[in-house]
């Protein structure tokens, strides 16, 4: 999971119809509705979808995995829209942050393992009283316990050893994300173990005492690999410390 760079410039999709869409939630809110409906030809836009694609390098937001070239990918609401709760075990909560469904700011460009089967509906917070209710609620009063990648740099929370995320000195933060959305899941870092392999050898290439042209080869390749657009790079970039 590394920092994401989500474009300043909104969407003109998010911007008109979804303002005039966010109006009518609001509305409904206000009288009584719990349970909404939302408009996914708005916030699932091909502009939208693009936008953040393009942002994020065509990788999850969360694990990091090159998306494209084998499924579709979702665009992930950070705080759940329609209902949310604090725990797996926790009954769904209604509503959720409906009044966040087209919020740019709110969405992000994930891989469906990790939206569908791992995060779901979980947001949980430090201290869930304080967990927003109402449109008119100001978000800062909340603490996610989940790193928002477009918000904050994680690598201040999270780590790899080897191929295994862990929390950097014990950040709760950190911990309920990798748990949570299943960043240790065994077939990703089976993936990333393989990856790993490929990434030790360059660096013993790169730091031996072979042909100057093979490790200035493999200086370039693992500097490749340790970019933003690789798949895994935080991984990477622990493993080249």
């Amino acid at each position: 999971m590394i920092r994401v760079r989500r474009p300043a410039r909104v969407p003109a999709r998010l911007t008109k119809e979804g303002k005039t869409a966010r109006n009518k939630l609001c509305k409904a809110f206000a009288r009584g509705t719990k349970t909404f409906e939302f408009d996914k030809t708005i916030y699932g836009h091909e502009t939208v979808k693009r936008a953040l694609v393009k942002a994020q390098q065509d990788k999850c937001c969360f694990c990091e995995s090159k998306v494209s070239h084998i499924a579709s990918g979702h665009i992930e609401h950070f705080r759940p829209k329609g209902g949310v709760c604090q725990t797996e075990n926790e009954t769904l909560a209604k509503p959720g942050y409906f009044w966040l469904a087209y919020e740019w700011t709110n969405l992000l460009f994930a891989c469906e393992l990790c939206n569908s089967r791992h995060k779901r509906n979980l947001f949980p917070l430090a201290d869930p009283a304080k967990r927003a209710r109402r449109p008119e609620t100001n978000l800062d009063d909340e603490t996610p316990l989940f790193l928002d990648p477009a918000r904050e740099d994680p690598a201040k929370h999270l780590g790899f050893r080897e191929e295994y995320p862990f929390a950097i000195c014990g950040s709760r933060r950190g911990e309920a994300t990798w748990r949570a959305l299943g960043l240790d899941r065994e077939k990703l870092a089976e993936i990333r173990r393989d990856h790993l392999v490929t990434v030790k050898a360059l660096r013993t290439i790169r730091d031996g005492r072979g042909p100057k042209k093979d490790r200035l080869l493999a200086a370039k390749l693992l500097t490749n690999m340790a970019r933003d657009e690789a798949p895994w790079a935080a991984m990477v970039r622990a493993a080249l410390v």
